[in-house]
């Protein structure tokens, strides 16, 4: 091969392993950059997600160190390095905690770092002892699966609440976290393996593109939906609250109230509202969320969302077959649904298909 298209692959070559190298710091300091800007006018998550993106971004500053600073005179990137790689997942599980209970403490942020202090300054008194940097990998293994663990719980329980309140739950649920816990999971696992291996096993080669990519696309995600998230445990408790505290109920059993709720549902037809929560159903039937909550969960066997959405998608389903679909949108709306989206996932949850799919069926 001659020389000078020798130099010019390995020119690429170089040019591809920096920008690997520093690929996943750059994401983190520009998210860093748009959450620092807007802090006074974030919220509690948002401000904590900003904590998040400090950490990720000293953390990935460490790494591409590692990987393009000299190799001599780098133990306080290790130490910083440490420190960093045991504290995003915890510090994370305390944003998840924040936006599904709403009652951070300092106290508990302070513990969820402790293992993380002292594993660092363990490594920097021992000179980095390789029985500290393998402790330090065990316990990054650990956490990984207790915050997925942990966090898909609190998640999961948050988004049941939602659907046992709205009947529209449209950019109030948490399930873009819940898929990102789990993207999180499975590519934090992958970092696991290669923890195992050594980084020294990347140094100077394109394989870093892998974890590198990898890595940088979970931390857009992690940040991009976090920046989008609107309504928390705050927002639902305060939705209580300007509702009322309802203590006292009708005391009829669950069985009958859930009739009862069924026939008014018939009669008056009140899926068809926008926008129906449960504290308007349980004014109508008068009694309390609570009741009326426990007796759709578990009469009826569904959430308060799906009680609602079901009998919407019923009478959708009636004024397609009478007007076709040159009317889809419209009727979507008619039917008590806040947007063409939501109507056709709850479509296609409840029937099977979309709407379009259904009208080609031969009708009986």
């Amino acid at each position: 091969m001659p020389a000078g298209r020798y130099s010019g692959i390995r020119a690429v070559t170089d040019y591809l392993y920096m920008f690997f190298a520093f690929l996943p710091f750059v994401v983190c300091l520009v998210w860093l950059a748009i959450y620092t800007a807007d802090l006074r006018n974030e919220r509690p998550p948002q401000r904590f997600l900003t904590l998040f993106a400090l950490l990720c971004t000293l953390l990935y500053f460490c790494h591409s160190w590692f990987f393009v600073g000299p190799e001599e005179g780098g133990s306080w990137a290790d130490a910083l390095y440490l420190f960093c790689n045991l504290s995003v997942y915890p510090v994370y599980y305390c944003y998840i905690r924040i936006l599904t209970k709403d009652d951070f403490i300092w106290w508990r942020l302070a513990l969820s770092v402790l293992p993380a202090t002292i594993l660092t300054l363990a490594l920097i008194l021992t000179g980095a002892n390789p029985a500290v940097v393998w402790t330090g990998k065990i316990v990054f293994a650990l956490e990984v699966v207790q915050v997925a663990v942990s966090g898909l719980k609190l998640l999961n329980m948050f988004d049941r609440q939602v659907e046992n309140c709205y009947a529209d739950t449209e950019g109030k649920t948490l399930r873009r976290i819940s898929v990102l816990l789990v993207c999180i999971l499975v590519t934090s696992l992958l970092s696991t393996v290669a923890n195992i291996i050594g980084r020294d096993g990347f140094q100077h080669s394109l394989l870093l593109g892998i974890p590198s990519i990898l890595f940088s696309s979970m931390l857009f995600g992690v940040f991009f939906v976090g920046h989008g998230i609107r309504f928390y445990a705050y927002d639902l408790r305060l939705e209580f609250h300007r509702d009322g505290v309802e203590e006292d109920g009708a005391g009829q059993g669950e069985v009958q109230l859930e009739a009862e709720i069924s026939s008014l549902m018939a009669e008056r037809q009140l899926f068809l509202q926008h926008g129906l929560k449960i504290s308007d159903l349980a004014e109508q039937v008068g009694s309390n969320r609570t009741y009326v909550s426990n007796a759709i969960n578990n009469i009826a066997g569904m959430s308060f969302s799906d009680y609602v959405n079901s009998r919407r998608i019923a009478f959708a389903k009636q004024r397609l077959a009478e007007e076709g679909d040159t009317a889809i949108s419209q009727i979507a709306s008619e039917s008590g649904f806040a947007s063409f989206p939501s109507f056709y996932r709850a479509f296609v949850k409840f029937v099977g298909m979309s709407p379009s799919a259904w009208l080609k069926l031969p009708k009986r």
